[in-house]
């Protein structure tokens, strides 16, 4: 009895020691004051989202979207602390909000117009951050720094912003008011409970009798098909195939993706048609799949970081078919698929928030993809799972302040109307969830508003291929079955509806395309709208937000309309952007005459890696044998300097010169474009040391070379291209069929390339190039008189067709009619 006593006793006294270790723990281990203050108003990192509003500026939103750079690592207990008043000082009618754990934050209420500031704040901690981080930059004298305890708060400084009378109303709603207007009932995703009658009576009877026809003929073709089996791990074929080649596994993922994505999508179909007929054949082949595929590993081969697209792909397709065939599901067996379900958005959520930090570090191309798939899994589940509030929340807020990355008010895409494509689909798979079940109308971003023009202006439905980007190769009439995707023109005439775009529906009418056999054209198939060509709309347009500018001689009118297409990006070459700046692409009467070469069979591919991510393979500058600008490297971008455009002439400059990273000091392209259909390119190059320029011309058939007059003639049926340089300077001429050092892996067709370089080498010079573009045997008639090439000035004039021009390019650009 004794020894009990004396065990208890010593335990007791463990217990009581062990507890004053923990508490003398948390009073000296908590985050120091002096590491959070040299944190506070740091500078953010590349592909990191900077202060806002920024310090001075005045705001388009009201109230505008609030966003600083993160204390690192963000896993701590500390929370932020944002203070907005009229009061620099922040003494009187402030406006306070705690216990933010992420470092943005959509406010709930409208601000007065007029002047304000802000601030964040760092509060509390209960040490476990500051005990990682100290140990990682060396800090252990705990006594001498002093610690940040509960109810501390060291704040960032006063941030200055003016709120005009006619800023947009964008207040957010708050994730109270979205979670009580989700319907507890089922189905809940993008046709509710008290719908599905009005929708299977316009199925059967009504305007969607022969879209759903088509979507149930679909299914009863396919219903009890084999299923794909679950994916190999990448690993795993990398050791089957004996090599370490990352890049054998992103071919791999890439390779195996369209089979998932297309028994995927089939699944949604049969859960639709279920929902649109009440047949249960088909609501048992939708149960059947979801079986199939919510039984693959979720820490396996569709991974986050095995086969991603597979694991995306399940989550986008399943939340909306689980939803429709809910009560088809035992308990046993909803237990069992929601399992996985969970699993897998609490590693999208987690990888999200804490791995990606997309909330700082936006500027990422696959988590755009996962906010949008795990906010539809936070909308199924949403009065499920108490976890569910958190996610939607999260990727509320995301979407409200910073929503897309990769465009701008203007509605341009950084990574090119392929990705575009990709990313405005299931984008608005969700904004048309959330609509359904809360209300709440995403597509009202100005973004939004403007987004089918980038469209109709850099990739009009008549286009041959569609730079800039990944996958630029492709047309934009072309369905993508390798992504199993819908095309271009289903996307504009779902976007033509959301938007009551006459404009988008002429684009989608064009390509032959609908609203697609999907829920989406079951939910936007709209008769109302009625098509207009867009030959009404200026001929010229520039999208700042990624550099764009798009020039047109007759807009809408495949056989009379050139496009001539100018690049130079804001957000430089990263994600599935390229190396490009001050690239530009010419289509003229149906037919692409100065492309943007090379293919895309994959990501980071031997192709990609050795042609089409350098910048030879646009038309561009290269120096000294290839050398270009850098690429993924967002602190050395493009710009768009100036454009301008009346009855007489477009003008664009671009300024590529930091995207070299000192191998060029100077590479400014000015764009002249003399109405209707004559362009002028003056490239004014510097570099420090004597370097051979190179002048990079891509074709799809062989190019004819007159290297005596400086002129190159490209023909592709009846449309022809003549590019004179004229320069005094003499060049040399290569032309290089194919691409020799980089096949396409799929063996594509070959492209052409000229090269038109510099003589001898040397530091500064001038590529003054004219382009024109013409009909077979219908070359205009054009002249040029009285070139000066001076230092300080260059200029010449022109005839073209009896009317005479004088064109200046330095000192400064003009462009005049003589009298």
């Amino acid at each position: 009895m004794k020894n009990i006593k004396n065990f208890i006793f010593i335990i007791f006294l463990f217990l009581i020691l062990l507890s004053f270790f923990f508490n003398i723990q948390n009073i000296y281990c908590q985050p120091s004051s002096k590491d959070i203050i040299a944190q506070i108003d740091k500078s953010p990192k590349p592909k990191q989202l900077p202060y806002s509003p920024a310090d001075g500026s005045i705001t388009k939103l009201n109230p505008p979207p609030f966003a600083w750079v993160p204390v690192e690592p963000i896993e701590g207990d500390f929370k932020y602390i944002l203070q907005i008043s009229k009061d620099k000082e922040f003494k009187i009618n402030v406006i306070t909000r705690r216990g933010i754990d992420i470092s943005i934050y959509a406010l709930e209420e409208l601000l007065e117009p007029g002047e304000w500031y802000w601030r964040y704040g760092v509060e509390g901690g209960d040490g476990e951050w500051f005990w990682r981080y100290g140990l990682e930059k060396g800090i252990n004298d705990y006594d001498t720094y002093p610690t940040l305890l509960p109810g501390n708060i060291i704040y960032s400084k006063a941030r200055k912003f003016i709120v005009p009378p006619d800023a947009k109303i964008w207040s957010f709603p708050g994730i109270k008011y979205v979670m009580n207007h989700i319907p507890k009932s089922r189905p809940r995703l993008f046709i509710l409970k008290d719908e599905i009658g009005h929708f299977r009576y316009r199925a059967m009877y009504g305007d969607l009798k022969d879209l759903a026809s088509e979507i149930i003929r679909d299914c009863d073709e396919h219903i009890g098909e084999a299923l794909i089996s679950e994916v190999p791990y990448t690993k795993d074929i990398l050791k089957f195939l004996k090599t370490p080649n990352a890049n054998v596994g992103a071919k791999y993922q890439d390779e195996t993706c369209p089979y998932a994505r297309y028994f995927m999508n089939k699944m949604e179909n049969f859960g639709l048609s279920y929902l649109l007929t009440g047949d249960e054949k088909y609501g048992d082949e939708a149960k059947r799949r979801i079986m199939h595929f919510f039984n693959w590993d979720p820490e396996g081969s569709t991974s986050y970081y095995g086969n991603n697209e597979a694991a995306m792909w399940m989550i986008y397709k399943g939340m909306s078919t689980y939803d429709w065939t809910y009560h088809l599901f035992s308990p046993e067996e909803r237990e069992k698929v929601e399992k996985t379900m969970k699993y897998r958005l609490t590693y999208m959520y987690n990888h999200l928030k804490y791995k990606n930090i997309y909330h700082s570090y936006n500027f990422q191309s696959h988590p755009a993809r996962m906010s949008s798939f795990l906010a539809e899994g936070a909308l199924c589940f949403a009065h499920e799972w108490k976890e569910a509030r958190d996610w939607l929340n999260y990727v509320l807020t995301v979407y409200w302040n910073l929503y897309p990355t990769w465009g701008k008010d203007d509605g341009a895409w950084h990574e090119g109307p392929s990705y575009y494509n990709l990313y405005m689909t299931v984008g608005l798979h969700f904004i048309l969830a959330l609509r359904k079940a809360t209300g709440i109308n995403l597509i009202e971003k100005e973004f939004y508003k403007n987004t089918p023009y980038y469209i109709i202006y850099s990739n009009p439905p008549y286009a041959k291929h569609s730079p800039f980007g990944d996958a630029q190769h492709q047309p934009p009439n072309k369905t993508s079955p390798e992504y199993e995707l819908i095309n271009r023109g289903e996307l504009m005439y779902q976007l033509s509806t959301l938007l009551s775009n006459p404009y988008a529906r002429w684009y989608a009418e064009y390509t032959g395309s609908g609203p697609g056999r999907n829920i989406m054209g079951i939910l936007l198939k709209d008769d109302r709208i009625k098509a207009k060509n867009p030959s009404d709309l200026s001929q010229a347009r520039y999208f700042p937000g990624v550099g764009l500018v798009s020039l047109h001689t007759n807009l809408g009118n495949v056989d009379e309309d050139v496009h001539f297409l100018f690049h130079s990006d804001p957000y430089g070459a990263i994600s599935h952007a390229r190396p490009d700046e001050n690239a530009f692409t010419l289509e003229a009467f149906g037919d692409a005459l100065a492309i943007a070469s090379g293919y895309y069979p994959w990501w980071n591919s031997e192709h990609n890696k050795k042609w089409s991510y350098r910048t030879r393979a646009a038309n561009c500058i290269t120096v000294d044998g290839g050398q270009g600008q850098a690429f993924q490297d967002p602190t050395v971008p493009g710009k768009i300097v100036k454009f301008e455009s009346n009855d007489l002439y477009d003008y664009t400059l671009g300024d590529a010169s930091a995207t070299y990273k000192g191998l060029l000091d100077k590479f400014h392209r000015h764009v002249i474009h003399i109405k209707p259909g004559i362009f002028f390119l003056f490239d004014d190059l510097s570099a420090p040391k004597p370097v051979t320029f190179e002048w990079w011309l891509h074709t799809l058939s062989k190019m004819s070379i007159d290297e005596n007059n400086k002129i190159v003639n490209v023909a592709q049926r009846n449309a022809r291209l003549k590019v004179q340089f004229l320069q005094s300077e003499k060049l040399s001429f290569t032309q290089i069929k194919g691409f020799p050092d980089a096949p396409p892996e799929h063996g594509e067709k070959d492209h052409y390339h000229l090269i038109a370089s510099t003589r001898s080498k040397v530091k500064k010079t001038n590529y003054i190039t004219m382009l024109i573009p013409y009909k077979e045997d219908n070359e205009p008639e054009i002249s040029i008189d009285n070139l000066v090439e001076k230092p300080n000035e260059v200029s010449l004039e022109i005839n073209i067709k009896g009317k005479k021009y004088f064109v200046s390019f330095l000192p400064e650009v003009s462009v005049q009619l003589a009298e």
